[in-house]
């Protein structure tokens, strides 16, 4: 006779398992995600109010206002604090320098009767060039409403940190800021030489010559470098005229490029000052007074704006560095670059 075989596994107990360690990671993020808030709530309330919140039920747009400087008990004027910090990309995640969020908070400010002045709290080494121009405009729009734009340069304020800050009526940095880097940046990866050791070749069918122009599986023509390099002087022009736009002691884009420091090099708060880059040197407290001082209202409150953290930037963040591979590994600036992208950015971000 035949052994009897053996009874198979039951098959509820796998999918009890299972729903088991579906039920414990959702309480693991579940629990993540609230001490992320709580912490967040604690960190900003501590010596804060909460304020206004704008941007209604919709959670894109929603804006909370906490105090961080108290005012005279009578007045709804208030000086607005809105953070630069991360590098400065088109859509950013939370909290960093995205100039969708941040164009948004400039516009809300603009748009606020109360809002007295601004002051552009900033640690970034640059990022994209369009995403920079869209902050650059809302900006420039605070100001020629006349709403006065204050830029505190913290650690880094540097390339589309600077070209940021062009547009704002007082600069202040530390003695220390790393600014400046005023230039124009664009890359690809040559990895011709790896496929021929490991013997690949790349097939392409392309509309045009100049299609695949910064494909890293060919070598450049020298017309595909003078193009390129051509795109990246009219950029360059376009910076360096925003920077004689909005500094006093350089009338053109010609006097920008000509000076010392228009071959992108950075500097520290000291020399900019010298170099009539920035204003004032000074610390956040500084840009605060100035802003008031600006505003004409020494005695004005001063808020901050700050975006609630959503439960889909937790599982967003956390999506991005699964799909990020070998870039998550990488610094952050370096890991947000694309090949084939301009970019106003510092070149100790860039590989």
């Amino acid at each position: 006779m035949r052994p009897p075989e053996p009874p198979a596994a039951p098959r509820r107990s796998k999918r009890r398992l299972g729903c088991l360690v579906a039920v414990l990671l959702v309480v693991i993020l579940v629990g993540l995600f609230g001490g992320l808030v709580v912490m967040g709530v604690a960190a900003e309330s501590s010596g804060t109010l909460m304020s206004g919140v704008y941007g209604g039920k919709d959670p894109e747009r929603r804006i909370v206002e906490h105090v961080i400087r108290g005012g005279e008990l009578d007045t709804k004027s208030k000086v607005v604090v809105i953070d630069v910090k991360g590098i400065i990309l088109s859509e950013g995640a939370f909290d960093s320098a995205g100039s969708r969020r941040i164009a948004y908070e400039l516009e809300t400010a603009r748009q606020d009767p109360f809002v007295k002045a601004v002051v552009l709290d900033m640690d970034t080494p640059g990022g994209e060039v369009t995403a920079s121009d869209e902050i650059h405009r809302e900006v420039d729009l605070c100001s020629r409403d006349g709403i006065p734009v204050v830029t505190c340069m913290r650690s880094v304020a540097a390339s589309g940190g600077y070209f940021v800050a062009a547009a704002s009526d007082w600069i202040v940095a530390n003695r220390l800021t790393i600014t400046g880097s005023i230039g124009v940046i664009i890359g690809t990866t040559n990895y011709t030489n790896l496929f021929s050791k490991i013997g690949l070749e790349a097939e392409v069918y392309k509309s045009g010559p100049m299609k695949d122009m910064l494909r890293g599986s060919r070598e450049r023509t020298d017309m595909e470098r003078a193009y390129v390099q051509r795109l990246v002087d009219e950029t360059y022009r376009e910076f360096a005229a925003v920077v004689a736009n909005g500094r006093t002691r350089y009338d053109t884009a010609e006097d920008v490029m000509n000076s010392q420091f228009g071959d992108g090099r950075i500097v520290s708060g000291a020399e900019a000052l010298e170099l009539g880059l920035v204003d004032q040197i000074g610390y956040f407290d500084d840009a605060v007074d100035k802003a008031r001082e600006l505003a004409g209202e020494p005695m004005v409150k001063v808020v901050r704006y700050r975006r609630p953290m959503r439960f889909t930037d937790l599982l967003m963040g956390m999506q991005s560095q699964r799909s990020a591979g070998l870039r998550s590994l990488l610094p952050a600036e370096m890991a947000a670059v694309q090949p084939g992208r301009l970019y106003f950015l510092m070149p100790s971000a860039l590989p």
